[in-house]
């Protein structure tokens, strides 16, 4: 347990016991140097640490950015050019990045291991406090932003990773408006500028600003330093005490964020995005208001139980009426308290033009009915029990816990040193506001925030036929004009330049420079895999599998339905049922009530279509629906009535609403996709040669979005057909004989469900149905698919698989050398996209996809060499441990029950046996530069696919159109 005679060099400030987080959080300040230190205690091992520090930006050139990115790239102590990708590719990391926000830049790491943890510690701090950027100006060119000409007949370009990252944030409307709208209610402070940088004002930014803004705030007297789990502590920060903060003195430094000062009347703020094509609707409408302190969790937490109980659960009162006014195809809301001054905001998508005074008009009268009226008391009382759940379960996904408490930590912490704790404990709070329901606690809430709060502003985003098209025409010209002013010195600079920095990027860092960077050996990795646990028996006459994980008490289920032999026709809408239940009536709920019910009794209920791998047949896949459902023991007969209730006795022949979420679909699928561009080009470049891609393309990728805009564009005819076809699906899936079970926990799953699920059984469909396993028309369409974007997500595939290419563990290693090698270098590095990877399944299929990409065709050049890159392999065997030790590190990354338990059903389902996964990890860990080598066919055999997609801006796709058979309108 931690002492205060443990920290001799810290001042011992506070110390508390945190039941949520199951330890002790002491607070401590650096003596010296004023540092600030936050530890938590507990016996998580998944260790967490990771630096803030407040740097709150004077303009729109994204130095908090472009310095968060550029600090990585090699320090003192770790010279090489690129630690954090060597880190990457070499450690047993379980989370490895940096994040820039409006007001603080995080450096956070996570490992189980404690070398590998106090390893990434040391380089990260090395990192912060003694960067390469004060000795290699390419560093500041390569992720910001450089002038880029090769030859003197070429044009004059803007070209950087952050450049080419923010051009592609920069070309989402969500984006642009959630800018927007920081900017317009907080207009006298630094948030009113883009930390992450406007395309238009990075190029500002000079070398000078650059190194100033880092000598001003990456000091340890304006550091947050943060350690979680089952660390020694005493250990560590005596480390960092000798290492870097003794050497540094106490600092006064102005980081302070100011509050801006209360607008006493509303507030407007216009401005447009781009589209392919003119469009009549296509209006973002926003309401937004300044909403409290950071530092108040109760209040905090109650703003988020208003946005669910408002706006986000299934018939929340106030989105409903402004879908019922006609507003819009969709609303949004969110509250982002992790800023000091927390903002609200209200949106309604896709609205016609002239309809701004009727959304403030409706957004008003609804609140303002909702006070008068009172709220869903019951309503409320659920969203509180849905939050206490997610608490008490903690499941963060593939994010370490002491990660999201970190962040969460810095909400309060980096406004109020007294704070540090303040948001440490979320089931308090919860605890009072169940107490205050019935007091009109919510409904002030409504009042103080909204109705009679003068901090707000409407901010309206108007569609802009061909804005990008403009901008970068203005940009061309102004480089052009630029370009003929040059005289002959000049020219010759920066064509000298832009060679010089080439180099830089193609010159690897020399062997001496990388033994720097500490890594583990291959003695620290055990050979032995994580076993499955599948436990089979019969319930109630249906298969079940069980997986005997502790869960606290939790039971995981999964009733998985086989949809192999759904007929083609019918796939699509097997997807959007997923997207109908709970959100249409039922025989005994309206869907809101349904919503209020399912909160109420367990802790969730969910529907999603998916796939398993079949590995025993070539080409093999089992596609299934699966309906996942998580509550207490004692909750478990509640939780099957409403399934029940959900899955059998939904209403899908309600057209109205049916109508109503088909359009707010389509609405978020409109940005969903190129936000997401490289697995969407990805999928359907697959979909091409691979039957099993082809059947996901249609359940949920681009054949999906296109099945989804014909019957938003002609709903009204088709209406009674998509019915019909609901109904058949319905029939086809949910069957007694296509049910498994899965089940996670440590419980009697036969005593606690074989009545339940006899029951259960009995209820499934029974009468005959026209059953057809799809035969898919495979045709290699290589299509572009044309967007507003100002960058492209560029993908290739195909199979990998022929006599003596069977799929092999070493695949698993050569992705990690093309992730943090080959493709780093030629398509980030050099070629400046924000991202680009690649994957090789077992079903014999791979791709390489690139994210947020300036180019088309100098990316797929790359994908292209890609085998003879394989083909010349060299590593010695330093490299080799690295390039091993960084696949492990993904295959070994900790899992919570819910996904233990869903890694071992897949597996069964799959057909993939521990013996099956021992030797793919022995082929990782036995991996040889020959092994490598090796694979150069395999590469060969996937690119002769020749299959291309891409989804990008609409004129870069026309200009390189030879490269398609066919280029379309993505959204049209």
């Amino acid at each position: 347990m931690l002492k205060e005679t443990d920290f001799k060099n810290y001042s011992f400030i506070q110390k508390e016991k945190i039941e949520e987080l199951n330890g002790y959080g002491c607070v401590l300040e650096h003596k010296k140097t004023g540092a600030r230190v936050l530890l938590v205690e507990n016996d998580d091992t998944n260790k967490v640490f990771s630096i803030a520090f407040r740097t709150p930006p004077a303009d729109d050139t994204g130095v908090a950015h472009i310095l968060e990115h550029s600090v990585l790239c090699g320090s003192d102590k770790f010279p090489s050019k690129d630690p954090f990708i060597e880190l990457a590719k070499g450690s047993l990391n379980t989370f490895l990045n940096a994040m820039t926000y409006p007001d603080k830049t995080v450096y956070p790491i996570a490992s189980c291991n404690d070398q590998d943890y106090h390893n990434l510690m040391h380089v990260y701090l090395d990192a912060v406090f003694h960067p390469n950027i004060y000795k290699r100006d390419e560093i500041l060119k390569q992720e910001g932003w450089h002038y880029e000409i090769a030859d003197r007949d070429d044009e004059l370009k803007f070209n950087g990773v952050v450049y080419n990252e923010m051009k592609g944030v920069f070309s989402s409307p969500d984006d642009v408006l959630a800018r927007k709208i920081q900017e317009a209610l907080l207009k006298d402070t630094p948030y009113a500028y883009e930390s992450g940088g406007d395309p238009d004002a990075i190029p500002e930014l000079t070398r000078e600003k650059f190194l100033d803004f880092h000598s001003k705030y990456y000091h340890p007297s304006n550091s947050y330093i943060y350690l979680y789990g089952n660390v020694d502590f005493a250990k560590e920060l005596e480390f960092i005490d000798e290492e870097y903060l003794s050497h540094y003195g106490k600092k006064v430094i102005d980081s302070e964020v100011t509050l801006q000062k209360p607008f006493l009347t509303p507030e407007t703020l216009k401005d447009t995005y781009s589209v392919s094509e003119e469009e009549e609707e296509g209006v973002y409408l926003s309401y937004n208001v300044a909403a409290g302190d950071s530092c108040d969790n109760e209040r905090g937490l109650a703003m988020q139980i208003l946005d669910y109980v408002l706006f986000t659960m299934p018939g929340a009162p106030v989105r409903k009426k402004l879908i019922d006014a006609g507003l819009g195809k969709d609303v949004d809301s969110y509250y982002d308290g992790g800023i000091q001054q927390p903002l609200f905001s209200i949106i309604v998508k896709n609205a016609g033009k002239g309809k701004e005074d009727l959304f403030v008009q409706t957004v008003e009268e609804a609140l303002k009915e909702q006070v008068e009226k009172g709220l869903n008391k019951k309503a409320i009382y659920s969203a509180i029990n849905n939050y206490e759940f997610k608490y008490r379960e903690a499941d963060f996904g593939r994010f370490p816990k002491g990660l999201i408490y970190g962040l969460n930590f810095l909400n309060s912490w980096l406004y109020d040193d007294t704070k540090a704790l303040e948001l440490a404990d979320s089931l308090t709070p919860l605890a009072a506001l169940k107490e205050k329901v019935d007091t009109g606690y919510f409904e002030q809430l409504i009042k103080e925030s909204f109705l009679d709060n003068t901090h707000k502003a409407y901010v309206y985003l108007y569609p802009e036929e061909g804005k990008n098209e403009r901008l970068e025409e203005e940009l061309k010209a102004q480089l052009a004009n630029m370009k003929n002013k040059l005289n002959s010195k000049q020219l010759n600079y920066l064509i000298e330049d832009t060679k010089k920095l080439k180099e830089f990027q193609e010159t690897p860092s020399t062997p001496e420079e990388l033994e720097k960077i500490p890594t583990l050996s291959l003695s620290d990795i055990s050979r032995e895999v994580r076993p499955f646990k599948n436990k089979e028996m019969v319930i109630g006459d249906t298969t079940a599998v069980v997986h005997e994980y502790h869960t606290n008490g939790i039971v995981y289920s999964d009733f998985c339905f086989d949809m192999s032999e759904l007929p083609e026709e019918l796939i699509p809408y097997a997807t959007l049922l997923t997207e109908i239940y709970r959100y249409v009536d039922t025989e005994h709920f309206s869907y809101n009530d349904l919503a209020t019910e399912i909160n109420l009794k367990i802790g969730g209920l969910s529907f999603q279509t998916g796939m398993n791998v079949l590995v025993w047949k070539k080409d093999g896949y089992r596609p299934y629906f699966s309906v996942q459902m998580k509550c207490m023991e004692e909750q478990v007969a509640d939780g099957m009535a409403l399934l029940k209730e959900v899955l059998l006795n939904s209403k899908v022949d309600n057209k109205k609403r049916l109508k109503e979420i088909i359009s707010e679909l389509r609405t978020k699928m409109d940005t969903r996709i190129p936000a997401s561009g490289h697995v969407y080009a990805a999928n359907r470049a697959l979909s091409y040669v691979d039957p099993m891609m082809k059947y996901k393309d249609t359940a949920e990728g681009i054949g999906f979005y296109e099945f989804i805009k014909k019957l938003d564009k002609n709903f009204d005819s088709n209406a009674e057909l998509l019915v019909k076809q609901l109904v058949r699906a319905q029939m086809c899936i949910f069957r007694k004989e296509n049910l498994t079970l899965s089940l996670t926990g440590e419980f009697n799953f036969k005593s606690l469900l074989e009545g339940e699920m006899l029951q259960f059984n009995r209820m499934l469909y029974e009468m005959p149905c026209v059953k057809a396993v799809p035969t898919f028309n495979m045709e290699k369409k290589n299509e572009g698919f044309k967007t507003a974007s100002k960058v492209q997500y560029v993908a290739s595939g195909g199979c990998f698989e022929k006599e003596g290419q069977e799929y092999t563990g070493a695949l698993k290693v050569l992705k990690t050398i093309f992730s943090y090698d080959y493709l780093w270098v030629n398509v980030r590095v050099t070629g400046g996209a924000y991202g680009c990877m690649c994957s090789f399944s077992r079903n014999g299929y791979g791709f390489f996809t690139s994210y947020r990409d300036p180019n088309l065709s100098a990316t797929l050049d790359v994908y292209k060499k890609a085998a003879e890159y394989v083909k010349n392999f060299e590593a010695g065997q330093r490299d080799m441990t690295k390039y091993i030790i960084g696949t492990i590190s993904g295959i070994d990354q900790p899992l919570e029950p819910a996904a233990l338990g869903d890694r071992s059903f897949h597996a069964y389902q799959s057909g993939v046996t521990v013996e099956m996964i021992q030797k793919e990890r022995n082929q990782v860990l036995d991996a040889t530069e020959e092994t490598i080598r090796s694979l150069a066919g395999y590469i060969e055999t996937m690119m002769d696919a020749g299959t291309v997609c891409a989804i990008g801006n609409d004129r870069k796709l026309e200009e390189e159109k030879e490269l398609f058979k066919q280029v379309s309108s993505l959204t049209q």
